[in-house]
């Protein structure tokens, strides 16, 4: 038996679309942009507190400071951010579900990015709920997903939005 998806215009989604609503398409529009996952309000200090919550949270957590990766357990206690030399770069790459996040350190805030390419189902709509959920519940504050930004366009509109205060989630075409 086939089920069949709403129908909804999803012109930006190549081959066949199978998210299940139409906004999720406008989010994770195909458009060789990233989207950025960020909470307002944070700077690098904000950092040893996301992984913490992520040891728990994330299916894998891998850090890379170079070629090769490593994964963080749940009962790691080491704080790689605590060794990171000035002027260094690592990745914090966070797998909820099927849909890896990706931190590039440093930034001046918490900032992580998805390709909406990767963003194929409803199950990888959940995996970024669950994502945007948890990022925002271990800062203590909404966090955001946008359109990439990109220098000297700061203020994109929120496409989703998830405040731990309330515990809702809103996309921008409720």
């Amino acid at each position: 038996m086939t089920t069949q998806r709403p129908h909804h215009d999803c012109e930006p989604r190549p081959g066949t679309c199978r998210l299940p609503e139409p906004w999720m398409c406008r989010v994770f529009y195909v458009d060789g942009s990233l989207r950025d996952i960020t909470v307002t309000d944070t700077d690098d200090t904000d950092w040893p507190q996301v992984l913490h919550h992520f040891r728990g949270a994330a299916d894998q957590l891998t850090w890379y400071d170079g070629a090769e990766g490593r994964d963080i357990g749940p009962n790691d206690t080491e704080d790689p951010f605590a060794t990171m030399e000035e002027g260094y770069t690592a990745t914090l790459s966070v797998r909820c579900g099927r849909t890896r996040f990706t931190g590039h350190l440093p930034v001046d805030g918490i900032e992580f990015s998805l390709w909406p390419d990767d963003i194929e189902d409803g199950d990888h709509v959940a995996d970024v709920l669950r994502f945007l959920t948890e990022l925002a519940t271990a800062c203590g504050r909404p966090a955001v997903i946008t359109a990439e930004t990109v220098t000297g366009h700061h203020e994109l509109p929120p496409l989703i939005t998830h405040d731990p205060s309330t515990g809702t989630a809103t996309h921008r075409w409720s």
